[in-house]
């Protein structure tokens, strides 16, 4: 595998080696897994944003972009271990993330119309804590509806109601 396979590190800060520690371990990942990838990696304010594009990118998106989380999961504890408490991590892969923002947006205010229209709660299928945050935060601001998370584990349910 050639090295343009691996990363286009954007640098944090000179005295920052958490930046090495996360680019070191993204590229053993890549290495080790035969996966034909390329990765981003940037922090700002705070929050760690690394963005994987390639070849094998869907490998990481499959079945609800299982893979994708659990390397987020990873760099989550890494981070966690070098510098605790300072940092939150947001993984992407050829924009997967963004679009599914979007696509919840979208949802929730539709299931809020429905809402509105009918006057019957809304449920939506299992979602996970971070969809089911964008959704509350979505309809958060809307007077008309209100929101509630139902279920237990992997189950859990966003619901609209009337109000």
């Amino acid at each position: 595998m050639s090295d343009t396979l691996f990363s286009e590190l954007t640098p944090v800060r000179d005295d920052d080696d958490l930046t090495g520690v996360l680019n070191d371990f993204l590229i053993g990942l890549i290495q080790h897994s035969g996966w034909r990838l390329t990765f981003t990696l940037s922090e700002q304010a705070g929050v760690w944003q690394i963005n994987f594009m390639g070849e094998d990118a869907g490998l990481l998106l499959a079945r609800g972009a299982e893979v994708l989380n659990a390397i987020e999961h990873l760099v989550e504890r890494i981070l966690a271990h070098h510098a605790p408490g300072r940092w939150s991590v947001r993984l992407d892969a050829n924009g997967y993330r963004a679009n599914r923002e979007r696509e919840l947006v979208m949802m929730a205010r539709t299931a809020a119309e429905q809402v509105r229209k009918y006057r019957q709660p809304f449920t939506f299928s299992a979602l996970s804590a971070a969809e089911r945050r964008i959704i509350h935060l979505t309809l958060a601001a809307d007077p008309s509806v209100r929101t509630e998370s139902i279920g237990y584990g992997d189950e859990r349910k966003v619901v609209v109601h009337p109000v």
